[in-house]
């Protein structure tokens, strides 16, 4: 019997291994893209006062950056049987420049680091396009979007281990880890080629999603421009503070005098984790795309405010280090995690065209990304005379206040945008009759 007939033999059975297998895919992809940030690399001098780790980090994620941006295009339009090979393509070479990292000369480290973040940022589309479009997709993408909580701990806390105690030198390191996880990648990769394909029920409650074209992109972003860019404005300081907190976070713990013990890289992410995903999935509670959009909206909302009162606690010495990685991870990646799960696939669905997550995803994500790189090239120009505590404190209440302000807009302005939707829609029925 085929591995398609033996494990999806109907949609309820299909839920378990889609996702397990999206999640290690992306885990996978995380131990390819995010295991160098377990590595210092002060040896490694670059001139003229650089921060080594900086600059391999922004060229990293300027390669990952332009993927970004290419991918608006090439994921919104992909066709399905392209997938499997790009999936594998994509991965095989990030991992293969994690080999060149290892042994060239100094100077060619980053452009190794470049081209490594180069294939790895339309992963996430790829990945996506098998579970959107679902009456259980929010459930799916909160498996894949636990990757973004646990793996990148997972994956830095493999390497510090790798260096720590099997003597691994920092600059292997990296390439090591992503082959440790690459079997895995490959099979969860073949499950999700036999994953079965949404029903015609799913179609019917979420909208059927296809290729999305360049006359398609433009009507969208001319109906829905302002809203939707107020929804992207969010998700670029949400990605700004999480990108920034992920890449340094080894170095904040080691400023709070915990660099020797790599597991808590691990397990204060585990907490957040649980709770945002708990969350997220429990969005498929809510059948009507109106109510989940305007709840995930006010969701929003909420983990600003915890963002916000929490940092101030920590600032005032009330909460303690480890608490406030905690509650304030929850209230970043708990909206985050919404824009995977719940915002953009219920967005689709409630303004009924036809289309795909892709396409949102990849302009906020490009732009988000963006915010990310220039806030380390602004961290660089002006150099850091900040503590990672204090540097944390200042983005996490900016960003918040910005939040708050940028979803109470989005909710006002797509509430007003269905309620001229429907007045259009009676308004047609009253001269067709």
């Amino acid at each position: 019997m085929s591995l398609k007939r033996t494990i999806f033999t109907n949609s309820k059975k299909s839920t378990l291994p889609i996702l397990v297998a999206v999640f290690l895919c992306y885990t996978g992809m995380y131990a390819v893209r995010k295991s160098f940030l377990a590595g210092q690399y002060t040896d490694l001098d670059l001139g003229k006062n650089l921060n080594t780790k900086t600059i391999l980090i922004i060229s990293q994620v300027l390669g990952y950056l332009i993927s970004k941006f290419i991918g608006i295009k090439v994921i919104s339009e992909m066709k399905k049987e392209k997938r499997v090979q790009l999936l594998i393509l994509f991965i095989t070479f990030g991992l293969a420049m994690l080999g060149l990292f290892a042994i060239v000369p100094p100077k060619f480290k980053v452009l190794a680091m470049f081209l490594n973040g180069l294939p790895l940022g339309m992963v996430f589309g790829i990945v996506f396009s098998y579970i959107e479009g679902r009456k259980n997709t929010e459930l799916l993408a909160a498996a894949l979007s636990a990757t973004f909580i646990f793996s990148t701990g997972l994956v830095k806390t493999t390497g510090l281990i790798l260096m720590n105690d099997f003597h691994i030198s920092e600059y292997n390191m990296p390439f090591v880890t992503g082959l440790l996880f690459f079997p895995v990648f490959i099979a969860s990769v073949l499950v999700l080629k036999y994953a079965q394909a949404p029903t015609e029920s799913d179609m019917m409650e979420r909208t059927q999603r296809v290729p999305m074209f360049a006359a398609d992109r433009k009507k969208f972003i001319r109906e829905n421009g302002m809203g939707y860019f107020g929804l992207v404005a969010i998700y670029i300081l949400l990605t700004i503070v999480r990108d920034f907190r992920d890449n340094f976070i080894v170095e904040f713990w080691a400023e709070q005098g915990f660099s020797g013990a790599p597991q808590i890289v691990t397990l204060t992410e585990i907490p957040v984790a649980v709770v945002v995903l708990l969350i997220a999935a429990a969005g498929i509670l809510i059948r009507n795309n109106a109510k989940a959009f305007s709840t995930a909206m006010f969701l929003t909302g909420v983990g600003g405010i915890i963002v916000l009162a929490s940092t101030i606690l920590f600032k005032n010495n009330i909460l303690s280090p480890i608490t406030w990685v905690v509650i304030s991870g929850i209230g970043i990646y708990l909206p985050y995690i919404l824009f995977h799960c719940l915002i953009f696939e219920r967005l689709v669905a409630l303004l009924s065209f036809k289309g795909n997550v892709g396409f949102l995803f990849y302009i906020a994500d490009a732009l988000g990304y963006l915010g990310s790189v220039a806030v380390l090239f602004l961290k660089e120009i002006i150099g850091f005379k900040q503590s990672w505590a204090q540097f944390l404190i200042s983005l996490n209440i900016q960003s918040a206040i910005l939040v708050l302000l940028l979803a109470a807009f989005t909710i006002w302005y797509f509430r007003k945008r269905l309620v001229k939707k429907k007045q259009q829609i009676i308004t047609s029925n009253i001269y067709s009759t």
